[in-house]
């Protein structure tokens, strides 16, 4: 039997066997961008929890001993020659073999731990004892949890306007912003602006 229809088949085949090809390439494509948007994802959680860091820091210093910001600014500028900067080796931009396309399942990221920070007991005589005047609160503290509650019940604008008026850093996610807040912020103060 001859097949009337051949030269038509083979077309169709070659435009099938050319339009895998395709999808096999957008399919790696597609698999190197969303590697690539995970490393994104990764630095990204990672800068917003060394500014976190840097917040808290930065607020106990100026609590403790404000003398000493010139210092850590310095101590975090260091961080930024070249010399400091990660072992790391750049990313491949381009690969060299192609690469077959695994399933990508996203992962939680890892939660950061907070390393234990043994507490040091001093003792100090003051040669000039005075007796310390009392001041009484003005209004009664809630725990910390109350307020980050209601830090994080109140909306993005809202957090954001009382974080510059506190004087805080006003970037990131509500969560962020609240975890700063909370240390700076009374209950009062919270409720007068949500």
């Amino acid at each position: 039997m001859i097949n009337v229809l051949a030269a038509k088949f083979n077309q169709v085949d070659a435009s099938i066997s050319a339009t895998t090809a395709q999808i096999t390439a957008l399919q790696t494509k597609l698999s190197e961008l969303q590697d690539y948007r995970q490393q994104l994802l990764s630095v990204e959680q990672a800068i917003q929890s060394a500014l976190s860091q840097v917040d808290t820091a930065l607020i106990m210093l100026t609590h403790v001993d404000p003398t000493q910001i010139d210092t850590f600014k310095d101590a975090l500028t260091i961080k930024f020659t070249t010399d400091a900067i990660g072992i790391l080796s750049p990313a491949d931009t381009a690969p060299t073999q192609p690469i077959e396309p695994e399933p990508f399942a996203p992962t939680a990221p890892e939660s950061q731990t907070v390393p234990d920070e043994s507490v040091i007991d001093v003792q100090s005589t003051p040669a000039d004892i005075t007796p310390v005047e009392t001041i009484a609160p003005t209004a009664p503290e809630s725990p910390a949890t109350d307020i980050e509650t209601l830090l994080n019940k109140m909306s993005l604008a809202d957090i954001r306007k009382l974080a510059k008026a506190k004087g805080a850093d006003a970037r990131g996610n509500r969560v962020n912003i609240a975890a700063r807040l909370k240390v700076l912020v009374t209950k009062a103060e919270v409720l007068a602006v949500s």
